[in-house]
């Protein structure tokens, strides 16, 4: 009965990991997945610099923590993470042992900012965006403006957009920094805000204007009682331990109690 009764457990846990990995995966209603990536492109300019983006990862599952040198050259960013830039002089760079830091040493890295100066930039990517738009990818570009006697200054310059008929545009972000729209497409409201509703007229029927009752959250197991995944993987690991309860139940009755 004990090797069941893991099976069991095993399988519950096995539903509740799918499910969030599911979720992961789903691309929001009424949009499409995008490519997403930035660069800093002066960084030749500062042969005495390294500039790193922190936090940083490629996953586009669970977050893992890399270390993210800058050049050149384009770099993807996963899902979690909002990268901001920094400046670190080379010779301290080179003497510390950052490249192989991992996970928590990385972070403590960072916290203590020892060497380190941030340019106060924030790395916002965007792996989703409308169906409308005509657009399958988008590149921020950042450029450092000054760096010396302790001083980072950077701002994010442009973002290119790679439209869906092959072609790219330029668009150069505004002095607030936020980023611009591809052109010909106009702002929506965010995916998360409902929609206004017009206030009630005053002349129409008062049980028109009567607020509707709540819904009562329907009856029935735990997990049938829990929208989504989590209602998903909830029933999940409530039926491998409501199945191992039972083989125990099953296993102890059947004992002989002494008289």
């Amino acid at each position: 009965m004990t090797t069941r009764r893991t099976a069991l457990l095993f399988l519950a846990s096995l539903g509740l990991l799918v499910s969030r990995e599911a979720r992961a995966d789903l691309i929001p209603n009424g949009e499409k997945r995008v490519e997403y990536t930035f660069e800093l492109e002066n960084a030749s300019q500062f042969p005495d610099y390294v500039f790193l983006a922190h936090p940083y990862t490629t996953s586009f599952g669970a977050p893992m923590p890399e270390l993210c040198v800058l050049g050149g050259m384009p770099r993807i960013v996963g899902k979690y993470v909002q990268p901001v830039i920094y400046a670190m002089k080379k010779s301290d760079f080179e003497a510390s042992s950052v490249r192989k830091f991992q996970g928590a040493a990385l972070e403590a890295f960072f916290e203590e900012g020892k060497g380190i100066l941030s340019s106060g930039v924030t790395i916002h990517p965007e792996h989703f965006v409308p169906v409308r738009w005509p657009v399958k990818g988008m590149h921020d570009v950042v450029r450092v403006e000054k760096l010396e006697a302790g001083v980072f200054v950077a701002r994010l310059v442009k973002v290119v957009y790679a439209l869906d008929d092959g072609k790219s545009v330029s668009v150069d972000y505004p002095a607030d920094g936020k980023r611009p729209f591809p052109p010909g497409v106009t702002a929506t409201p965010p995916r998360d805000e409902p929609a206004e509703t017009p206030p009630p007229s005053t002349t129409a029927d008062p049980a028109e204007n009567t607020p509707a009752a709540p819904a009562h959250a329907p009856s029935g197991c735990g997990g049938c009682a829990v929208k989504g995944e989590e209602g998903a993987a909830g029933f999940m690991f409530l039926l491998g331990a409501l199945a191992a309860f039972r083989g125990r139940r099953r296993a102890g009755s059947g004992r002989s109690i002494a008289p």
